[in-house]
């Protein structure tokens, strides 16, 4: 019998510090992209695990037509301006995506399983319920994962060129998360469920990498602190970084 991954709660309200940001900005966005088609609200906010001051406001945006330097430059303005007013949230993360590639067969274990298990619909016609369930399986891990080596080599060099102590926080803990990320893409075909947080990500890894823990607890440092020298977090990134690529290939070459 097909076991399929969990979907996000769409009915439970979200947690009361964060209503007036969610609000705020579906209404933004709605009034300034003639484009827009449909608003997703993802991470953990839209898990109802977020934390006030720390977490990112994740959200998924789809467009019927790619935006203009005007448009982009306007949404800039607009994140600044949420991330300013509503201190709630440390940042606002928006992935746009175009209505015809979320449609698209060939992005179908991507997009279509993102907006089917890991969003809740805000705003539009809500493109999850074009999909159906989806089951654990290598393609979207992979799917989810292709970008790491490319994301490693640029968040190094990102590192190593600034010189603000702030950037270099936010580095370190997109890095770790990614990371971390990419450490639960390995075995995420393997289980039953999904991992929402970053915890999840680090218990379902270790069940099937527990000589991994010391690198899985230096993560957590460059997420959430305290901060490390360059030379430390380059190291990380260098080292570890290395082995999930290749971890991640040796995957590919067997399952792929």
């Amino acid at each position: 019998m097909a076991k399929f991954l969990p979907r996000l709660d769409n009915q439970t309200s979200f947690q009361l510090d964060f209503m007036p940001l969610i609000m705020a900005t579906v209404m933004d966005l709605q009034s300034q992209l003639t484009v827009l088609h449909s608003i997703y609200l993802n991470g953990s906010v839209a898990y109802r695990q977020a934390t006030n001051g720390i977490s990112d406001l994740n959200l998924t945006v789809v467009i019927t037509a790619p935006l203009t330097v005007e448009e982009q430059h306007r949404m800039t303005v607009i994140c600044q301006d949420l991330k300013r007013r509503y201190p709630v949230i440390s940042n606002v993360d928006i992935t746009w995506l175009l209505l015809d590639d979320v449609l698209s067969i060939a992005t179908i274990f991507k997009w279509g399983f993102w907006l089917k298990h890991c969003s809740v619909c805000l705003y539009g016609t809500n493109l999850s319920e074009q999909f159906g369930d989806f089951e654990p399986c290598w393609e979207i891990a992979k799917l989810f994962n292709d970008d790491i080596a490319s994301f490693l080599i640029d968040m190094q060099q990102q590192i190593k060129r600034t010189k603000s102590m702030i950037e270099y926080q936010g580095y370190c803990r997109s890095a770790g998360k990614k990371m971390l990320r990419s450490c639960f893409m390995l075995v995420a075909c393997r289980i039953d469920g999904w991992a929402y947080t970053d915890q999840q990500c680090a218990d379902f890894f270790l069940a099937f990498y527990p000589d991994k823990a010391t690198e899985i607890e230096r993560l957590f440092v460059l997420i959430n602190g305290p901060q490390v020298p360059k030379k430390a977090s380059l190291f990380m990134l260098s080292q570890f970084g290395d082995w999930i690529v290749n971890e991640f290939n040796n995957i590919e070459r067997k399952i792929g």
